[in-house]
């Protein structure tokens, strides 16, 4: 039987989170710290009971797109990925679903490998720390220290993930935003919304109440017994949406991509003429395969989520695909030249980023598109040589 869409009422008197003694002094940070703190609060069981338990592994975890705010996982080797955001700010509303979609998306082009190294860096530990960290909570319930690993990679591999976005209220329209993830591609995650309301209770506690936000939004009077015969009433207008409708602003975005990148890659020009050009799609990146196999590519990308556009070059995180990079690292210092000061290489991933406010903007659609000719051609003209050589 389905679980209630409430998860577990907390009573807080913690020194972590004391300072959430009003909701108007609540924060992203401070609802991070809670939400990381005490993860027993979320109702996994409502959105899926395999992701159960969710274990903290670390905050603020860098990824090429920006750090992403929690990840957790389960002792069978689900990755989760949290996104805390208040839904009071305008502009989180706007972005918070493509941002964590951006994050899932660059998870799955990770190995193993690649994320035990980016949550060292983050903890500043060495070793098998994802899988230590697990033990160390679920001893019984960890398979092996290699099923585990193997579950990791085979999850990170198919972009399996279950992503979570926790507000502190629902808002008119909240369920539709959730319309955005049909355009996630390849990956194959379960998603869920996530409302902590926060309550004043007694001298310096609070009751952190979480409900899972459906696609129709249920707003209405809840009452919650807690341990020791404590009631809680809130009182809220019913309003529900239950039709689903066609979400304009989706589609309008993937015909914005749609007809961008058609345009673009008709105005394409490159100086390599065995280069094949891009495929047109109605997502956010456009790829370049340089290689004869799709081992590696240059991505030219939107990401309003944070502001900006760019071209970056990865490979696959497999044996050809390392072979890739070690053969494009040998020669570093002659990209770095050819690139100029605007190039960044961060350990595996490196590429160029170009800071705009509204990236769907008209006005700025052909700076854009002046600035994926560029380097696109750039890249190519670099590293396809490399790529090719015997």
């Amino acid at each position: 039987m389905k679980k209630s869409a409430y998860g577990k009422a907390l009573l807080i008197d913690n020194e972590v989170v004391k300072d959430l003694a009003r909701d108007e002094d609540l924060n992203e940070s401070k609802l991070q710290d809670l939400v990381f703190n005490f993860p027993q609060c979320l109702p996994i069981s409502d959105i899926d009971e395999s992701y159960n338990p969710l274990v903290p592994i670390c905050k603020e975890l860098k990824t090429p797109v920006g750090p992403l705010d929690i990840l957790m996982a389960t002792p069978n080797g689900d990755l989760a990925i949290v996104e805390t955001k208040l839904w009071s700010n305008p502009e989180a509303r706007r972005k918070v679903v493509a941002q964590i979609l951006d994050y899932a998306n660059e998870l799955s082009k990770w190995n193993y490998e690649d994320l035990q190294r980016e949550i060292n860096w983050n903890l500043k530990s060495k070793g098998n720390n994802l899988y230590k960290l697990i033990e160390k909570i679920h001893p019984t319930d960890t398979a092996v220290e290699s099923s585990f690993v193997d579950n990791v990679s085979r999850n990170l591999k198919k972009g399996k993930f279950l992503l979570l976005i926790v507000g502190d209220g629902i808002k008119e329209g909240a369920a539709s935003i959730t319309e955005f993830l049909s355009d996630a591609g390849h990956l194959n995650f379960v998603f869920g919304m996530i409302e902590l309301t926060i309550y004043n209770y007694g001298s310096g506690s609070r009751i952190v109440l979480p409900k899972t936000i459906s696609k129709t939004v249920e707003l209405q009077k809840i009452n919650i017994e807690l341990p020791d015969g404590l009631m809680i009433s809130s009182v809220r207008n019913d309003k529900t949406n239950k039709t689903k409708e066609p979400n304009p602003k989706l589609e309008k975005r993937r015909k914005f991509f749609k007809i961008f990148w058609e345009e673009f890659v008709d105005e394409l020009e490159l100086d390599d003429p065995g280069q094949k050009l891009p495929i047109p799609n109605k997502s956010q990146n456009l790829d370049i395969y340089p290689g004869v196999d799709k081992y590696s590519w240059i991505s030219a990308y939107f990401a309003q989520s944070t502001k900006n556009v760019g071209v970056y070059f990865h490979c696959r995180k497999d044996q050809t695909g390392n072979q890739i990079y070690e053969k494009v690292f040998s020669h570093k210092e002659e990209i770095e030249s050819e690139l100029g000061k605007e190039f960044n290489w961060k350990r595996d991933h490196m590429g160029v980023q170009l800071k705009i406010t509204d990236v769907y903007s008209e006005a700025n659609r052909e700076e854009i598109k002046d600035y994926f000719k560029k380097w696109l051609n750039a890249f190519v003209n670099v590293l396809r040589p490399i790529i090719k050589e015997k």
